[in-house]
């Protein structure tokens, strides 16, 4: 029999998982009826509280803060961040810590608001997810000794402690996927933004080499994530349609801009043009053709990212080795 969890306590009684885990601790912010009502059906489930999953003693806050910098909610980021925040939400919760949502501007204001916070004994790790971090600020949290994992960003010289997805692979993929539908001349749009950019880069170049094919710089487009440069990008590429088969943008948010651009000016989408994005955004579907895109695996990435803060810096209990998150193609009406 699969071990009880606190889902499935949710999912029985009704109540959210938030409830659960508050009853279970005996949380007085909640009413002793329910909790009794709670403990009760977990009794009578067998359910037991996993050591790793709650606090030890009365000096741990039993809550994880969840650092985002504060543009991650405004286009293109925010379909990406949303997707982050409500998977960590559930699975912090899941693993009986409530999770903290704090959101700040600048390294300085990072900085000071992570050593209230563990100052005054209402965290007991971070989750960081940002672009802001350098190697100062995390040389700062380990000289503190705070407990943090970082999610899917980080500064180069600590790339191995992120927890993220395998860019490097996923560029191949999809580039080895566009040469398997006999695609030979693509261009990629991509972006010196973050180092996930840079490994799908070399991904697609990797592949294009390995295939027999010579990597043509003037075929990488570098531009900022927005909808409105994936129309941009369309019209600049109007001319040149007949030197290329096809375009794998490494944002989904200018696939779609590509879309809108191309369709305006009457080009069809795969016959004269094929293009695949990358991140899977669930409004992709709202363009026709549908997109051909990539999805990352987000809630492994999270999950790993929460064990190892627990197990491995909470609680000092296991190293947990750090892998590349594998994603998957998601195949679409817009490659040929």
């Amino acid at each position: 029999m699969e071990k009880i969890t606190l889902k499935d306590i949710a999912a029985l009684t009704g109540y959210s998982v938030s409830t659960v885990s508050r009853s279970l601790n005996d949380n007085d912010r909640i009413p002793l009826e329910t909790r009794n009502e709670i403990k009760e059906i977990a009794k009578q489930l067998n359910y037991t509280i996993d050591i790793n999953a709650r606090n030890l003693s009365k000096k741990t806050s039993s809550t994880i803060g969840v650092f985002m910098q504060n543009d991650f909610f405004k286009l293109p980021h925010s379909t990406f961040t949303n997707i982050f925040w409500s998977t960590l939400h559930e699975e912090i919760q899941i693993k009986g810590y409530e999770p903290a949502l704090y959101l700040f501007s600048d390294t300085d204001d990072f900085k000071y608001k992570v050593s209230q916070l563990f100052n005054s004994g209402l965290i007991d790790g971070v989750i960081i997810f940002s672009k802001l971090l350098t190697n100062k600020e995390i040389e700062f949290l380990k000289e503190m000794k705070y407990p943090y994992s970082l999610l899917y960003y980080g500064p180069e010289k600590y790339s191995e402690e992120v927890f993220t997805a395998d860019n490097y692979s996923s560029g191949k993929i999809i580039t080895n996927f566009l040469i398997s539908r006999n695609l030979k001349s693509i261009a990629t749009i991509t972006t010196d933004m973050t180092p996930s950019f840079k490994m799908r880069t070399l991904g697609y170049k990797h592949a294009l080499e390995e295939a027999g094919i010579k990597f043509n710089e003037s075929l990488v487009i570098k531009a900022i994530p927005s909808f409105e440069n994936g129309v941009e990008i369309a019209h600049q590429l109007y001319k040149k349609l007949d030197e290329i088969d096809a375009i794998f943008s490494q944002h989904d948010i200018w696939a779609l801009g590509l879309i809108k651009g191309f369709t305006d000016l009457g080009v069809k989408i795969p016959e004269e043009i094929s293009i695949i994005g990358h991140d899977n955004l669930a409004f992709k579907t709202w363009f026709s053709p549908v997109l051909t895109t990539f999805t990352i695996e987000t809630k492994k990435i999270c999950i790993d990212a929460i064990e190892s803060l627990i197990d491995d810096k909470i609680y000092k209990k296991r190293r947990i080795p750090i892998f590349k998150t594998l994603g998957t193609l998601v195949i679409g009406e817009s490659v040929r």
